[in-house]
């Protein structure tokens, strides 16, 4: 009967060794990837979002889908028309609008975020993501990142 080639032993050890790397790499690849983001060109489309004369700056929210992704179009205090994803900037759970309190608030982890989109509690790093604004008559328009 011929020998085997590869052990027992020697096969466990290489089978060890593969687990063990598969491992590392599971842990470090989302450090890499949050350290080294990804750049993407901005070249989103322009879609139409809704009617001005709808919404109040007493804090009505127009819910919408832009590009796959949830985002809301409020007017702020000043009468000004504000379009936000509505992705936490620190896990990527949606937030939502309280029209009391005129917040966004993030029910994971406990983030607030201005009507203006800043950073006002809790651990996200970054402001909501802003999209671009673009009014034509009452007619409004969102046309990718600000």
């Amino acid at each position: 009967m011929p020998e085997p080639r590869l052990s027992r032993r020697a096969f466990l050890t290489y089978l060890l060794g593969l687990a063990g790397a598969l491992g590392v790499a599971g842990l470090l690849a989302p450090i890499i990837r949050y350290a080294y983001p990804v750049a993407k060109a901005q070249v989103l489309p322009k879609q139409k979002v809704g009617q001005k004369s709808a919404l109040t700056p007493a804090g009505d929210a127009l819910y919408f889908d832009y590009e796959e992704a949830p985002a809301v179009l409020i007017l702020l205090k000043d009468n000004t028309p504000k379009a936000f994803y509505l992705a936490c900037t620190h896990f990527g759970c949606i937030t939502k609008w309280q029209v009391n309190d005129q917040i966004f608030f993030c029910p994971c982890h406990g983030g607030k975020f201005a009507p203006d989109g800043k950073v006002l509690a809790g651990p996200p790093p970054k402001p909501l993501v802003e999209l671009k604004v673009v009014a034509d008559g009452d007619t409004l328009y969102v046309e990718g990142t600000v």
